[in-house]
């Protein structure tokens, strides 16, 4: 009778919680695969059903393909690049006698901004004419590195990654403070009388202690870089000639602008698969990297 109260209890205080995901979560999933199986433009009370030619359409599109290895790269750069700008920051905040409030407070500052504001402004700092970085390079003799960083191919996804990996840093430096400071320092006085100093002290104390923040923030990171949207669309809106190119952008594009919002669903059935297998991937990587580096952590204890 007991049991059943507090069951009846725990209902009752999830029921809102479950109906504004069913209502804001999985209706609208469900709707997206149904209209995914039709042509709609938006407009027209008829959306008549197509069977798989919205998918076939997707799978042969190279745009779309070409914009899923952009969203790899920003992936790649913002779980490699940035987590390891995060985790020497925290590190090195962590260590600092003098100063550490302000540090936490400059290196997270870039987290606070919206990405319409971080757009506008690196879009004025990356100007070719008038932007900081050329004028920087201009004052200080190196004329010949001025460049359009934005309007030129080869340097646009270059570009756009640097703001992405500067945006970002912020979230995994302070989940990576956070957990440095847990990790209890008798591990380090412990890891000391064995004579670890170091690298040493990081690779068997530290990396161990944290692999679950690690992992945490690595699955955020890297699905964060794969749903890169408002950073591009202010930056380049997917320019130069689709060089930057990204699958949210452009499957915005397909229905907001085009609309397609047949074809877009797809995309974004697509898209979505690809995101729920690769952060199941790298949930199970993360766990096997923290498992086998907690074990030998303990070897070594």
């Amino acid at each position: 009778m007991r049991h059943r109260t507090r069951m009846l209890a725990a209902g009752v205080f999830l029921a809102p919680a479950l109906a504004m995901i069913a209502v804001f979560t999985v209706v609208p999933f469900v709707q997206g695969i149904l209209l995914s199986f039709q042509s709609w433009d938006g407009v027209s009370l008829d959306a008549p059903y197509v069977g798989l030619a919205n998918y076939r359409f997707v799978l042969h599109d190279t745009e779309f393909w070409g914009s899923m290895k952009n969203a790899v790269v920003f992936g790649v750069v913002g779980l490699v690049v940035a987590n390891a700008v995060s985790l020497v920051m925290a590190l090195a905040v962590h260590r600092a006698r003098r100063g550490a409030a302000f540090f936490r407070t400059v290196y997270y500052l870039p987290g606070v901004f919206s990405t319409v504001v971080v757009g506008v402004m690196f879009a004025w700092f990356l100007d070719p004419k008038i932007g900081v970085v050329n004028q920087a390079l201009k004052a200080t003799g190196l004329d010949g590195l001025q460049h359009n960083w934005l309007g030129d191919p080869e340097t646009a996804l270059i570009a756009v990654a640097v703001v992405f990996v500067w945006y970002h840093w912020g979230f995994g430096f302070i989940l990576f403070l956070a957990g440095r400071q847990d990790v209890p320092q008798e591990l380090y006085e412990a890891a000391s009388l064995d004579g670890a100093r170091g690298w040493a002290q990081f690779r068997y104390v530290t990396w161990p202690s944290m692999s679950h923040v690690t992992g945490i923030v690595s699955v955020l990171t890297l699905l964060s870089g794969l749903q890169i949207f408002g950073t591009v669309q202010v930056l380049t809106n997917g320019g130069p000639a689709g060089h930057t190119e990204v699958p949210t952008l452009d499957i915005y594009q397909q229905a907001f602008q085009f609309s397609e919002y047949g074809r877009a669903a797809a995309m974004s059935v697509i898209f979505g698969v690809c995101l729920i297998v690769l952060a199941c991937v790298q949930l199970w990587v993360s766990r096997r990297l923290g498992g086998s580096t907690g074990s030998r952590a303990e070897k070594g204890s």
